[in-house]
C-alpha cells in the first residue's frame, strides 16, 4: 500500500502479475468494458442528482445508513429483493439499532469525512424523511426510503444487470473473472 502525497489517499500498488492480467492480449474487451463501466457510473451519478435531489457525498452517507440497516436485517438470514421491501418498517424501528446505534461520528469515521459535514448532510436527509435521527435509536432509515428502494434501487439493479450482460457479451466479464487467478 502506498500513500499518494498529493491526496493523502491509500493506493494499492499493482503487482507485475496483476499488470499482466490487465494488460493482456484482450485489450478491446477491456476498453469496451471500461467504456460501459464509465457510462454506467455517469448514468448512476446523474440519477442520484436528478431523482434523489442530493449530492454524491450525501448519497454515500445514506449508503452507510442503508448498509447498517441491512447488516442488522441479515442477522436472521439473507433476504430477497421483495423481502427487503416488506421489511422497511422493521428496518426503521428504533429497536433495530439500540444495541449498535449508528451515530454521526461512526459515519464520519467510516467515510473519513469531518463529523460536522456528516451531521449537516444527515440532517438534510432527515428533512426529506429519508432518515430519522434521535438519541435512542441513532440514525436509521426514514419512511421516504421505501420509495427510493422501490424506484431507485430497482432501476439500479436493472442497469447493473444490463452492464454485466454487456460485459458477458464482449468478453469483459470473463476477463475480470480471470484477473485474480495466478
Amino acid at each position: 500500500m502506498v500513500i499518494d502525497k498529493e491526496t493523502n489517499e491509500n493506493i494499492k500498488t499493482i503487482s507485475s502479475e496483476e499488470k499482466k492480467g490487465i494488460e493482456g492480449a484482450n485489450q478491446p474487451a477491456f476498453s469496451k468494458g471500461l467504456y460501459d463501466w464509465l457510462m454506467f457510473l455517469l448514468a448512476y451519478y446523474s440519477r442520484i442528482r436528478e431523482n434523489l435531489k442530493i449530492d454524491f457525498e450525501t448519497f454515500i452517507i445514506l449508503q452507510v445508513v442503508v448498509s447498517h440497516s441491512l447488516y442488522h436485517l441479515n442477522k436472521d438470514g439473507v433476504k430477497k429483493f421483495t423481502e427487503i421491501q416488506k421489511n422497511f418498517d422493521l428496518m426503521s424501528m428504533s429497536s433495530l439499532s439500540k444495541i449498535n446505534k449508528l451515530a454521526f461520528a461512526s459515519i464520519a469515521e467510516v467515510l473519513q469525512l469531518p463529523r460536522e459535514t456528516v451531521r449537516r448532510k444527515v440532517l438534510q436527509l432527515e428533512q426529506k424523511e429519508i432518515v430519522k435521527v434521535d438519541d435512542v435509536s441513532g440514525i436509521i432509515l426514514g419512511p421516504t426510503y421505501k420509495t427510493i428502494y422501490k424506484e431507485f434501487v430497482s432501476k439500479t439493479t436493472i442497469d447493473t444487470s444490463t452492464l454485466v450482460k454487456r460485459w458477458n457479451t464482449n468478453g469483459t466479464l470473463e476477463r475480470l473473472l480471470q484477473m485474480d487467478k495466478k
